[in-house]
């Protein structure tokens, strides 16, 4: 990374626009496909919910004594 003034900031723009065109796409998909994409992300979130889970029902029985 370029060094920098101090006070001044990195051009985000390139950032901020593909930020942009991203909404633009998403508004432009369907109901159904919006509902589509959040299963989606529910299936791929689903390994992470259960590994927290069992990772507090392992902190829990530690903290009771190991029952």
């Amino acid at each position: 990374m370029s060094e920098s003034k101090p006070g001044t900031y990195p051009d985000v723009s390139d950032i901020l626009a593909r930020k942009e065109a991203g909404r633009r796409d998403l508004a432009r998909l369907s109901f159904g496909e919006k509902i589509a994409r959040l299963e989606a992300l529910r299936e791929r979130l689903a390994p992470l919910k259960r590994a927290r889970e069992m990772r507090r029902v392992t902190e829990v029985r530690d903290r009771q004594g190991g029952r």
